[in-house]
């Protein structure tokens, strides 16, 4: 992790999403029906995809604070991260 701040905010989303986890065990246990389990995967599927696009988020910032180019080179760089980070959330 680049920074503690990120690894912190990392770890805050990886506890909620073992929260839900916990909880679609729970829903499993007590045989609640399967759309209400589905629809409970769905979300941990959508916080995994943020929390992917969290971290290259930071992770290309700082790769990006660590070297030296030329501006418009730095700008395709996070034009593509927009892009991909606008894929990886939709997903």
């Amino acid at each position: 992790m680049a920074s503690e701040q990120m690894k912190k905010s990392v770890l805050q989303r990886l506890g909620t999403i073992k929260g839900h986890i916990a909880g679609i065990e729970k829903m499993v246990e007590d045989d609640k029906p399967c759309e209400d389990i589905l629809f409970q995967l769905s979300a941990v599927m959508g916080a995994v995809n943020k929390l992917s696009a969290h971290i290259l988020e930071g992770y290309t910032e700082a790769c990006l604070n660590d070297v030296s180019i030329e501006a418009d080179v730095r700008q395709r760089i996070e034009n593509l991260t927009r892009t991909m980070l606008a894929m990886v959330k939709k997903a």
